[in-house]
C-alpha cells in the first residue's frame, strides 16, 4: 500500500472515530420529551434519567405551599393514570388545574422530581372581551366600504 493510501485511511479511521464518539455524547446529554403512559408503561428505566413529561395538570392535585415555595401537583395524559409530581420553586403565573405543562426532571420510585415546570398557553395575548371588540369595529367598517 502507498504512503498516501495509508495516510488517507488513517485519516478516515481518525475522522470515523470522532464522530461516533460525538454521536454517542450528544445522545447521552439530549433529554427526551416523553409522555405519563410512556413512562408509566416502564418507570424503572427513567430512574435517575433526566426526561420532559408533557401532560396536563389533574384537577384537584394542586398542593401550594407558599411559605417553602414548593408545589405539589399530579400530571395525567387521559385523566386516569398520573404521576405525582414535586417541585421547589415559585410557581408560574399561569399555572393552574388542567394547564398543559411541561417538566423537567427524574423519576424517584413513583414520583417525579422536577427541576423545571413550563406552563403552555394560548398564543392569543388580547383580552376576550377586546379582541370581540376589534373583530366588532372590523365588521363595521367593512359593511360601510
Amino acid at each position: 500500500m502507498k504512503a498516501r493510501n495509508k495516510l488517507f485511511f488513517g485519516g478516515s479511521l481518525i475522522i470515523g472515530i470522532i464522530i461516533a464518539f460525538s454521536i454517542d455524547e450528544l445522545q447521552d446529554k439530549t433529554i427526551f420529551f416523553y409522555t405519563p403512559e410512556e413512562i408509566l408503561l416502564t418507570p424503572s428505566k427513567f430512574k435517575n434519567k433526566t426526561v420532559r413529561i408533557g401532560a396536563l395538570v389533574q384537577k384537584g392535585s394542586v398542593i401550594w405551599n407558599a411559605k417553602k415555595i414548593q408545589l405539589t401537583f399530579n400530571i395525567t395524559e387521559n385523566g386516569n393514570e398520573f404521576i405525582p409530581v414535586f417541585y421547589n420553586g415559585s410557581k408560574p403565573d399561569l399555572f393552574r388545574e388542567g394547564q398543559g405543562v411541561v417538566v423537567e426532571g427524574k423519576m424517584n420510585k413513583n414520583k417525579f422530581i422536577a427541576s423545571q415546570l413550563l406552563v403552555k398557553h394560548s398564543e392569543e395575548y388580547t383580552v376576550k372581551d377586546e379582541h370581540n371588540k376589534k373583530k366588532e369595529n372590523y365588521y363595521k367598517s367593512i359593511q360601510f366600504q
